[in-house]
């Protein structure tokens, strides 16, 4: 079976909106515009058997409005997806579909892009400003890549780098914290993900206990269960860590470096970082 780079794949399917080998974008059964690709799922089979091509490429799709039924192939493996509105169907290079039971108000559009943002195919049931988010980076690579920009690969790369950011976030914002709180690792996996993001600016258990819905005490308690580790203790190594870094590898000032992970003043700082390095951050960086 023929595998498909991206630009082979556009021409074999008409595709309109396309740059290079790099990222192409389509509509399905819209309403006529300038960005429309000409997939009619009642009338052609374009994108019946577009998704069932082996291509090296990642291919995304967003439901506006209606259903439709896919069955994923990898290897041995099979499993239906069924999409609905606001849904969004990430599938990898090693997977092929068969797409059926369209709905008659089925709309959708897709990009295609040589980078990975998956291990393996996912599907995301988007809430309102999740949806609005992703669309609007949709419609942007649209535009991007019919018009002339003097930097459109950097822009394409941008939109592409938010679009990751947003998908990475999704697992855990669909994570019911508050109504399972057995699930212990999960819980700790999602507080260690809201520490990461946030651990500059916010060290207080409150706020991560406000984030996961739970008690401070229950996360505390749980923290500690789980990793040995208190939440103080994950926080100082994360901020002690990033000020070795930046002071070896940027030429921030020490009061730049203070304000940078929220300490008071440059002074809690630098008491800070003795207690646990034994010298002076300025030491530490003319070593």
């Amino acid at each position: 079976m023929k595998v498909y780079n991206l630009e082979e794949f556009a021409t074999k399917y008409n595709l309109k909106d396309i740059y290079g080998a790099y990222a192409a974008h389509f509509y399905v059964n819209g309403e006529e515009g300038d960005c429309f690709s000409d997939f009619d799922t009642y009338e052609d089979d374009s994108f019946y058997s577009m998704f069932a091509e082996r291509t090296l490429f990642t291919k995304l799709l967003l439901v506006q409005r209606g259903s439709c039924l896919l069955q994923l192939h990898e290897d041995d493996a099979e499993q239906s997806v069924q999409l609905t509105a606001h849904d969004m169907l990430i599938t990898t290079l090693n997977e092929v579909a068969s797409v059926s039971n369209f709905s008659a108000d089925f709309e959708a559009e897709g990009i295609l892009v040589d980078e990975s943002f998956a291990k393996q195919a996912q599907r995301y049931q988007l809430n309102d400003t999740k949806y609005k988010s992703i669309s609007d980076i949709f419609h942007f690579v649209c535009d991007i890549v019919r018009h002339q920009h003097i930097n459109k690969i950097e822009m394409i790369r941008s939109m592409f780098n938010v679009l990751r950011l947003i998908i990475d976030e999704l697992p855990y914002e669909q994570c019911s914290v508050s109504r399972d709180l057995g699930h212990k690792k999960e819980v700790y996996e999602v507080f260690l993900h809201h520490l990461y993001r946030n651990y500059r600016k916010e060290r207080q258990i409150r706020f991560y206990a406000d984030k996961l819905n739970v008690s401070p005490a229950y996360l505390s308690r749980l923290v500690k269960e789980i990793s040995g580790s208190t939440i103080n203790e994950h926080a100082t190594s994360l901020v002690y860590k990033e000020i070795c870094n930046l002071l070896t590898q940027t030429d921030m000032t020490m009061g730049e470096i203070a304000d940078h992970l929220n300490f008071s003043d440059q002074s809690a700082m630098t008491n800070f970082f003795k207690q646990r390095s034994g010298m002076t951050p300025l030491a530490y960086r003319n070593r």
